[in-house]
């Protein structure tokens, strides 16, 4: 899968959000394509920061593009994670060999948790869905992190699936997750986020918007090449959400969604409902979704804290 710019200011990010010395393990194995120009804001911006190994992310920036694809685990390392490791399919890089369709406590007994873990790229090529999220689930420490970077507009045929902002707070709602970012970007770094903090920025070039903004229906359609968003007669946010995303395609057309989560007690994973649909659940089902009185009288909207700062803007 590939570790791009994106991914590698993500990554940074998080870093703001753990204790020092964190672990990792990254659903697929990554070959490092963050470019170079990212490579140095990361390690203009990491500064002093302790763990972080300055020194080492020049002589990485040194190597150029073509020598460190297989250099993943070493930039974690530079930033200060004590422990990478990676699942596939195969052992690439040294991945430890299991299948992501399948339950990864049932199925291998593999019940090592960790602070962060990520589906970057990883989670659209395999079939079964609910695998890829309860494994994160189970994956993550208490007080971890969770990064989502996933396919979200213009990937034609590039996996099985294509993710929705949407699905993230439905996620932190059910599991009580504490969303903290929210976003819609370019691989290269540019994009538009909702935060639950006014921390520095996350990505290279970073328009803040409140979640209802990301979670707005912009209509889109493709008349040419790099492909245009319908302007919206609607709701304002959507019309919004509409303008930033049409300028965002002018860099390309392809755009990644991702979103970190923190986990905040330990319990089985629960299934999200979508939340237009959450005040017709019954209520036989609705603990099974974690569902609330009060959620379900605001159609379904998440009430978790983390969820409530971004959304406030």
């Amino acid at each position: 899968m590939s570790f791009n710019s994106l991914m590698a200011l993500l990554v940074l990010g998080a870093l703001d959000h753990l204790e020092e010395g964190p672990t990792v393990i990254e659903l697929g194995n990554q070959t490092l394509k963050a470019d170079d120009r990212t490579l140095r804001a990361v390690r203009e911006r990491s500064g002093s920061r302790a763990g972080v190994d300055a020194a080492g992310l020049e002589r990485l920036i040194a190597e150029g593009a073509a020598g460190r694809g297989g250099r993943a685990a070493d930039y974690y390392r530079l930033l200060g994670f004590a422990d990478y490791r990676a699942i596939d399919v195969n052992d690439r890089y040294g991945s430890l060999v299991m299948d992501l369709n399948r339950d990864l406590a049932e199925q291998y007994d593999f019940r090592e948790t960790f602070s962060l873990v990520t589906n970057n790229g990883t989670g659209e090529h395999v079939f079964n869905q609910d695998a890829i999220y309860r494994n994160v689930h189970q994956l993550t420490s208490v007080g971890g992190l969770m990064l989502h970077v996933m396919p979200f507009y213009e990937f034609v045929n590039h996996g099985f699936f294509a993710i929705q902002p949407n699905l993230y707070p439905a996620l932190a709602q059910a599991n009580e997750y504490h969303l903290l970012a929210l976003g819609v970007a370019t691989r290269g770094g540019r994009g538009i986020v909702a935060r639950s903090d006014d921390g520095p920025p996350m990505l290279l070039d970073e328009s803040r918007v409140p979640l209802s903004v990301l979670l707005s229906e912009a209509k889109a359609k493709r008349p040419g090449v790099k492909g245009l968003v319908k302007r919206f007669a609607g709701k304002a946010e959507a019309r919004r959400f509409g303008r930033l995303l049409r300028g965002l395609q002018h860099e390309t057309p392809n755009l990644l969604c991702f979103a970190l989560m923190r986990k905040q007690k330990e319990g089985p994973f629960r299934t999200p409902i979508q939340g237009i649909y959450a005040g017709d659940v019954d209520d036989v089902l609705r603990p099974d979704y974690g569902l609330t009185e009060r959620e379900i009288a605001e159609n379904g909207r998440s009430t978790s804290d983390g969820v409530k700062e971004a959304a406030s803007g």
